[in-house]
C-alpha cells in the first residue's frame, strides 16, 4: 500500500527543490546539465524547481554528488562516509545554505 504524502512531506519536497534550484543558479547549471550529472530526467527537475512537490528522496544522493557537496571532513570514521549517509543528512547538505541562521557568524565577528 502506497502512503499518501502529508502536508509536511509536500513542504519538505518543495523546500528541497527550492534549494536545488539555488545550487543550480550558484553553479550556473542548466536543467540538461544537472539532469546528466544527477542521472535523472530533465522533466523531473523542471517540475520540481517550478514548485511542484515532486518526490525527491530517491535521488538525494545523486543531487548531492552532482553539486559536489560531499565533504570528507564530515566523516569522523570510515563508516561515516557519504555512501551511507541518511536521507536527513543528504537533505541537510542540500538545504544548508538556505536554512542557516543568517545572523550566525564566526566566533570573532
Amino acid at each position: 500500500m502506497i502512503r499518501q504524502p502529508t502536508e509536511d512531506d509536500l513542504k519538505e519536497r518543495k523546500e528541497i527543490w527550492r534549494c536545488i534550484h539555488w545550487w543550480m543558479d550558484k553553479f550556473g547549471l542548466t536543467t540538461e546539465k544537472l539532469a546528466s550529472r544527477a542521472r535523472c530526467s530533465r522533466d523531473l527537475i523542471e517540475r520540481g524547481i517550478s514548485g511542484e512537490p515532486v518526490p525527491i528522496r530517491h535521488a538525494l544522493r545523486n543531487f548531492v554528488e552532482a553539486f559536489g557537496l560531499r565533504s570528507a571532513s564530515r566523516a569522523k570514521f570510515y563508516e561515516e562516509t557519504e555512501d551511507i549517509l541518511t536521507d536527513e543528512e543528504y537533505i541537510e547538505l542540500l538545504t544548508a545554505p538556505l536554512t542557516k541562521n543568517p545572523r550566525q557568524g564566526k566566533l570573532g565577528d
